[in-house]
């Protein structure tokens, strides 16, 4: 009996080390990593002018490292919920593809980070597997819908930016580190992140309605910076930066009325996924 007391002892121990263990990585990109810097410079812009030239680029870093993957990961630190390690993978993938194409090869590396920090063992004890299939059913498919024509948008404006880097556009930098090839991780990153949270909507997954917080606030804030500064250097420009701020605002409300929805009316058995540490 001493045994299995002793046993069970442990697993409220390793929790919490996990949990706080998360939320040191989260702290490693907000502070070290620049991303509470990066984006203060999209809120007070009247500084130096110099740094206004590139402030949409430094929104870009700043919601990457201050919002779309901190959150999850203390989000995760205060409930272990299943859709946080496939996030942060998904996140570290998007900015692992654009670093590849733009041959931004300290980029890569950033993006094996990313993908590390998805790496506590609580994260990764989802229980049942998740079904690609149910993302199929007839009431997620306005969602479905979202997800893809904010995957096609972000895959083009990844190609216009990893242009530029290669024509060798004025860029700034953090940590030796440029931005437009990480701007373009952050478009692709922002709908994986939402598919994600799609995902986790269709499976059931406890807190799915937080999921798509991150990546819908991410696009609303770029946008609202993209339609302010249209001129600068990765800029969406008013249009397409309002219709990004429509896409966040609508995908958002969109996964959350299905969400209700669907369980509302029974039309899903919900599926725990979670990780209990």
């Amino acid at each position: 009996m001493c045994c299995a007391m002793a046993a069970t002892s442990h697993v409220p121990d390793r929790t919490v080390v996990q949990r706080v263990g998360a939320v040191a990585v989260a702290l490693f990109w907000v502070l070290p990593f620049f991303g509470l810097i990066d984006f203060m410079q999209s809120v007070i812009t009247d500084v130096s002018p110099d740094l206004l030239t590139f402030v949409v680029l430094s929104t870009s870093w700043g919601l990457l490292y201050l919002c779309l993957l901190p959150v999850p990961l203390i989000a995760w630190s205060v409930q272990p919920f299943g859709w946080v390690g496939p996030q942060v993978l998904a996140i570290g993938a998007a900015v692992l593809v654009a670093g590849v194409a733009a041959a931004a090869w300290g980029q890569v590396f950033v993006a094996l980070l990313i993908t590390a920090s998805a790496g506590f063992p609580g994260m990764w004890r989802p229980t049942p597997r998740w079904s690609l299939r149910l993302l199929l059913r007839g009431a997620l498919w306005p969602v479905d819908v979202l997800v893809l024509v904010g995957l096609v948008a972000a895959v083009v404006e990844m190609g216009d930016l990893i242009d530029m880097a290669r024509r060798g556009a004025p860029d700034d930098n953090t940590n030796g580190l440029m931005h437009l090839p990480m701007q373009a991780g952050f478009a692709l990153a922002v709908p994986a992140a939402a598919a994600v949270a799609v995902l986790a909507l269709a499976n059931g997954v406890s807190g799915w309605w937080f999921a798509i917080v991150p990546p819908a606030s991410s696009a609303v804030w770029f946008g609202l910076v993209s339609t302010r500064f249209p001129e600068r250097l990765g800029s969406l420009g008013e249009l397409a930066g309002r219709s990004a701020v429509g896409w966040g605002v609508v995908t958002a409300v969109a996964v959350w009325a299905t969400g209700f929805w669907v369980r509302r009316t029974g039309r899903a058995k919900p599926r725990r996924v979670d990780s209990d540490g």
